[in-house]
């Protein structure tokens, strides 16, 4: 059987067995028999891995397939192959679990590919922004009623952005699993952060680089739990460090391992940075080479 574990690999995160328990805890909405994936673009599906193969399908944006297997850039769909770029892993979403909850506010993330907020409760009000999977807003007001009820989202002042379906969103929490002699490594040659518990390595996982990050020795700060980042709203669980360097997830590419045009100076999965908002704390040791 598959397992939570291997959930983070389709992600590119190794995880040791002394840090799996907070990470387990993250993952708790993984269906161990199921992997999602959310096309982030109209992605052609081929029949074996590589461009020059047949085509013999799409995928269109925001569509939810089965993720079965990886191989080096490549995620295995029922219907054939993808390019892992164009495809991001994502928990399990299940509209049959959605609870509404009144008891404002709170942070909530979205379950779903991705969500619309609007100006007023319909589904045919104007529209102000869309925030993908994994992307954290906190909500300051409800509506309930039918068929699913809605959220009032706020925005990075706190002011009401909008507006969005309830049945779209999760309730989140970040762990506190902060201890001491803690370092976050990120190398910028290979792109790979790893997390060192003592001199233990305890995580590790792609990142992009984006703007500002530089080299040298820093303190974590905990930052904003959900911002507005290069245009995009929603961009959860930034820990800050350095001059405005700000470690962030995102939810627009999947394109860890290499560097990227804009955004945070470090960009990692929405799953990956909740964890190292919860573990770095603010006494942790951050080294960029």
């Amino acid at each position: 059987m598959l397992t939570r574990r291997s959930f983070l690999q389709l992600v590119g995160a190794t995880v040791a067995a002394a840090t799996l328990s907070p990470l387990t805890r993250l993952t708790a909405a993984v269906n161990t028999d199921v992997y999602q994936g959310r096309a982030l673009t109209a992605l052609p599906v081929y029949v074996k891995p590589g461009i020059t193969q047949p085509v013999v399908g799409r995928l269109w944006p925001d569509s939810i397939t089965s993720i079965i297997d990886q191989q080096s850039e490549w995620y295995r769909i029922p219907e054939g192959w993808v390019q892992r770029e164009g495809l991001q892993p994502m928990l399990v979403y299940d509209p049959q679990d959605y609870v509404f909850s009144q008891a404002a506010p709170f942070w909530a993330e979205v379950a779903a590919p991705a969500v619309s907020i609007r100006t007023y409760c319909a589904a045919d009000a104007p529209l102000v922004t869309r925030v993908g999977h994994g992307g954290v807003l906190k909500v300051i007001d409800t509506l309930p009623g039918e068929p699913n009820g809605w959220y009032g989202v706020a925005n990075e002042h706190g002011d009401l952005l909008g507006w969005t379906q309830g049945v779209f969103w999760r309730p989140v929490t970040f762990d506190d699993d902060s201890r001491s002699k803690r370092t976050l490594y990120f190398n910028q040659q290979d792109f790979l952060m790893t997390a060192y518990q003592g001199d233990e390595v305890v995580l590790q996982a792609p990142f992009s680089s984006g703007d500002g990050l530089a080299a040298g020795s820093f303190q974590p700060l905990r930052g904003l739990v959900s911002g507005r980042v290069a245009g995009y709203y929603g961009v959860p669980w930034q820990t800050m460090f350095g001059e405005g360097q700000t470690i962030a997830g995102v939810y627009w590419h999947n394109q860890f391992g290499r560097s990227v045009t804009n955004g945070s100076a470090v960009q990692i999965t929405p799953l990956l940075a909740r964890w190292v908002y919860g573990w770095a704390g603010e006494d942790a040791h951050i080294v960029v080479e």
